[in-house]
């Protein structure tokens, strides 16, 4: 009996040690929930977001920016508006204005904007660690003047349609710090229908000039990081590459012969690094500069910016 006692006592003590040790270590998945609660994101600066909103709620995400190129200043205005349709389906909008469209003012304009939707197909969870998968179909609206343009006007706009259609990614990675590393990746296509075009345009025409114009097809690929440094500041980096095939221009400089055109497939690489503070679960700011070397027929370029999030 006392040997009985004696293992008894043995298997109560590793019980409790067992226990104990459950309490001060606990499991990878109550860290990743713990880590998920105490994190706050207002999003990096290029990479959006694979999750959709919850029924019913809205979310707003105005940025300002001012694109640096050649010494020249292209200050203007974007962002997101959205609104959760469903729990696994967000829709939206996403306006673009333009700033200094004269060469000797600062006159305001359109750019072209985009109706968005984003279907979620995968949901990450501390329990699940499945990535967040989303399918995104956006329509670009050429609200944004592209042709018609005056001596000393800049266009803001392409003139044409354009269905874009990609995927959105997000994954969450536990640190040993117990800090977040949250990462991104965006595959988008888009497709251009083609404009007819006027007149001095954004396609290089002359004033006189009367044709069509078949923009080429964009492909994007960004890949995003954020580590969640505190429960409010987070850092943030975008690495961006994009292409565009080549434009195909025809028409009639007045009652001259035909014209043919071809404007030259482009490609750069880029990166945007930037920092978050968020004051709460719902609302947040980003200031961040994105950067772009000298690329296949495009110039360098660098873009600041600032945009505020909001949870709504």
């Amino acid at each position: 009996m006392k040997l009985v006692a004696q293992v008894i006592a043995a298997v109560l003590a590793s019980s409790i040690s067992i226990a104990t040790s459950a309490q001060e270590f606990p499991s990878e998945v109550e860290q990743l929930t713990q880590a998920m609660k105490s994190a706050r994101w207002t999003g990096p600066m290029l990479a959006s977001n694979a999750e959709t909103l919850p029924r019913g709620h809205f979310y707003t995400e105005p940025y300002f920016y001012d694109g640096i190129s050649d010494g020249k200043h292209s200050p203007g205005s974007s962002g997101f508006y959205q609104f959760g349709l469903l729990d696994e389906l967000t829709v939206g909008l996403q306006p673009s204005f333009a700033f200094g469209t004269q060469r000797f003012g600062r006159q305001a304009a359109l750019g072209d904007f985009k109706l968005l939707s984003q279907l979620r197909l995968t949901h990450f969870t501390p329990q699940h660690k499945v990535p967040t998968l989303a399918l995104v179909v956006n329509e670009v609206l050429p609200t944004g003047k592209d042709d018609g343009l005056g001596p000393s006007e800049h266009g803001h706009g392409s003139g044409s349609f354009a269905t874009e259609v990609g995927i959105n990614v997000q994954h969450y990675f536990l640190l040993k710090s117990g800090r977040l590393l949250r990462a991104r990746i965006n595959i988008l296509k888009s497709i251009p229908c083609g404009t007819d075009v006027s007149g001095r345009s954004v396609y290089g025409t002359s004033a006189g000039f009367h044709g069509h114009a078949k923009p080429g097809s964009k492909t994007s690929l960004i890949g995003a990081v954020e580590y969640s440094v505190t429960r409010e500041w987070v850092l943030a980096l975008d690495l961006i590459t994009e292409s565009t095939t080549k434009t195909h221009i025809e028409g009639r400089d007045g009652a001259g012969p035909l014209v043919k055109n071809v404007l030259a497939s482009t490609w750069y690489a880029g990166f945007a690094p930037a920092v978050e503070y968020n004051w709460s679960g719902r609302s947040g700011v980003l200031l961040g500069i994105w950067i772009n070397p000298k690329g296949h027929n495009t110039p360098a370029s660098v873009t600041p910016a600032l945009a505020y999030s909001r949870f709504w």
